[in-house]
């Protein structure tokens, strides 16, 4: 992505990318004194969600907020945020493109069968109460990525990877392959909508929880659409976000600094107020 940045936007070139995550080492507070000590001035937030939700985006940027309240960034670093960019063109394209790779693999008589299921990591309902926008983020990615495709085929939003006893959204996806498949519907297609690389929850819960154990236990053929990852839509389309963003002046979006509206994370309000006034300081 930095290449191609380099290269589209020479007048804020060199850049340099820095990983922090929420549970696994680099994280948050390892990385910011990396970026601190490289000496850069200008600092875009950059989340790997295409789609927001307080329990993603927003807790990554609550862990950022309680780190410099103990380690304040110095004054002449200017901070800007990307939050969202579920409907983003080369998001939506690399996954209209990978659904179609895939359905090109199969038989004319098989393809025009496929049941498309967009499988989005779920979220409890009492997140949902609150306000979170996460489920009307995904599906306004499902909408574009089926105009994209011209609407060839059904499709369903389902939900995975539901932990703990509450209860999630639903339909969810095991159950919902499992129904379809009573139904007759026995060519079903996963499309890893919310995921944007591959990881436990594509290559373990959707390809063998699902597409196979499930595929021998109902009789269904279940295929998977790939994560973008390394497709050169998708790498444009990460540059192009960067690109639109430093070409525009950088900055926050007002949906960020507004907290949900029956929020109960004390750390919210703080974390977003703060990124509000660090933004604006430039």
């Amino acid at each position: 992505m930095c290449e191609q940045l380099d290269q589209i936007s020479p007048e804020t070139a060199p850049h340099k990318h820095y990983v922090a995550f929420r549970y696994v080492s680099p994280l948050t507070e390892e990385t910011v004194p990396e970026v601190v000590a490289s000496g850069a001035k200008r600092v875009v937030l950059f989340s790997q969600y295409p789609q927001y939700s307080c329990a993603t985006a927003g807790s990554s940027i609550n862990a950022l907020h309680q780190y410099c309240q103990q380690h304040p960034l110095p004054p002449d670093v200017r901070l800007s945020v990307i939050d969202r960019w579920s409907t983003h063109r080369g998001l939506v394209r690399t996954f209209a493109a990978n659904i179609r790779a895939q359905l090109e693999r199969l038989p004319e008589q098989v393809r025009r069968q496929v049941v498309l299921l967009f499988s989005a990591h779920s979220l409890p309902l009492r997140a949902v109460a609150r306000g979170d926008p996460y489920p009307a983020e995904v599906g306004a990615t499902v909408q574009a990525v089926m105009a994209e495709l011209g609407h060839s085929h059904p499709y369903r939003l389902v939900w995975q990877s539901k932990v703990g006893p509450l209860p999630w959204m639903e339909p969810a996806t095991d159950a919902a392959i499992e129904a379809m498949a009573k139904r007759g519907h026995k060519h079903l297609m996963l499309v890893p909508i919310s995921f944007v690389n591959e990881h436990i929850e594509t290559l373990h819960e959707l390809d063998i929880e699902y597409a196979k154990d499930l595929g021998e236990k109902t009789g269904a053929s279940i295929y998977r659409v790939p994560a973008p990852n390394d497709h050169p839509e998708f790498i444009g389309a990460l540059a192009d976000l960067v690109r639109t963003h430093l070409a525009e002046g950088g900055g926050v979006r007002p949906q960020l600094l507004m907290t949900c509206p029956m929020c109960t994370n004390p750390a919210c309000f703080p974390a977003k107020r703060w990124i509000g006034e660090t933004v604006n300081r430039a």
